[in-house]
């Protein structure tokens, strides 16, 4: 087949979430599997992501074309994408394609896309990666753009993908007929993780002792993710040998956690590390003792996945559309509360044989269902069923 990916941005931006990551490893899956893949993207990143030619990049045999966004900061700020020069190639190329895959709904690139696939009659699958409703943020321009565009998006889809159950129902509050809706979850590489790091590289950078015990969150920093939460509640937590790590990009929520470390005195306890990738985010989670997604709003966690492959607990707030199962199966869930979550952190810090067994069941769950091997072939029936 010869498939289309359309994604706001695109590897190496994974500071941009888990989108990009999905997007490069479904693409990429593909690839190894013999099909035709290429890439709309735009070169928008936190700072603006340059090539000697912003078309046709190889990535991994994923050809990729990082059209130019008029204005970083505005994309950055405002979250708008301006790739102007998109529109016309869209239009030239749509027919080249079998199948599209556009990502997350609420940008020009959709609205392109949509235009040029319809009046083609290219079909197209959506992904909203849990951006279906008009929440959390810009919630009357989500609206306004849902009238315009959105809507005719989501309906003329061939087919959408919801991550979980509780997605599934967004869509239907939509308006998303049902025998629309497909649940494919995320995943992860399972070659990735065949040889993991020796134990102790990610302590030894940081100045971690060997027997220090550490907290970690890998994401954004970004408000939605809760780090208030999470600082308020490791300063709850009666352990003098605890470290906390902040894996990430800043999202303009970085000053507001860094003034409550220094309320609470904690700038010896608390780490930040930047975002990393391949072998030192494994090195994190190898060193790690337990991973932490404290979020306020989050429909998947594949950062949380990874934690999973290396045999680590899980600690969710019940935000998180996946708690259902990760409950007292892989980690354990609180409410967005600081008492609640302090208090799961020290029943896992306090208990190594529980850590022991929700590491090996997360491990043994993603072999069997959360990795791509899996997913890619459950995409690629789906896709079939659009193009009969």
């Amino acid at each position: 087949m010869k498939i289309l990916h359309v994604v706001p941005s695109f590897v190496p931006c994974f500071s941009a979430g888990g989108v990009v990551n999905a997007a490069y490893q479904i693409a990429k899956k593909q690839v190894e599997q013999g099909h035709d893949v290429s890439v709309y993207t735009t070169d928008s990143c936190q700072e603006r992501l340059k090539f000697e030619n912003n078309y046709n990049v190889d990535r991994d045999g994923i050809k990729v074309f990082y059209f130019k966004n008029l204005s970083n900061s505005v994309k950055n700020r405002l979250t708008i994408d301006t790739p102007a020069s998109s529109i016309n190639y869209l239009k030239k190329t749509v027919n080249n394609f079998d199948i599209i895959h556009i990502h997350e709904h609420r940008h020009s690139l959709a609205i392109a896309t949509h235009r040029y696939a319809k009046k083609n009659n290219v079909p197209y699958v959506l992904q909203a990666h849990g951006s279906v409703l008009p929440f959390f943020q810009k919630e009357k321009l989500k609206e306004i753009f849902d009238k315009i565009w959105g809507f005719d998006i989501l309906y003329d889809a061939c087919k959408v993908f919801a991550l979980t159950e509780i997605e599934k129902r967004q869509y239907l509050e939509m308006g998303v007929d049902e025998s629309k809706i497909e649940i494919v979850p995320l995943g992860i590489n399972l070659e990735e993780y065949d040889k993991l790091p020796e134990p102790g590289k990610f302590k030894s950078k940081h100045g971690i002792q060997d027997d220090e015990k550490v907290i970690l969150f890998l994401g954004r920093i970004h408000e939605i993710k809760g780090l208030d939460l999470l600082i308020k509640s490791f300063n709850k937590v009666s352990n003098d040998n605890l470290k906390l790590a902040i894996v990430g990009g800043d999202y303009g929520f970085l000053s507001t956690i860094e003034e409550l470390i220094k309320d609470y005195k904690l700038e010896d306890k608390v780490l930040f590390p930047g975002v990393l990738i391949g072998k030192e985010k494994q090195e994190a989670l190898v060193d790690c003792d337990i991973f932490v997604m404290p979020s306020r709003y989050e429909s998947f966690t594949t950062s949380g996945l990874e934690a999973m492959a290396c045999k680590k607990p899980l600690i969710l707030t019940k935000n998180n559309h996946i708690h259902d199962w990760v409950n007292d199966n892989v980690g354990l869930v609180c409410d967005f509360d600081e008492n609640d979550l302090s208090k799961c952190i020290e029943t896992l810090i306090n208990d190594e044989e529980l850590c022991r067994e929700f590491g090996d069941n997360g491990q043994r769950l993603i072999q069997k269902k959360y990795n791509w091997n899996v997913i890619e072939k459950e995409i690629n029936g789906i896709y079939s069923t659009c193009l009969h």
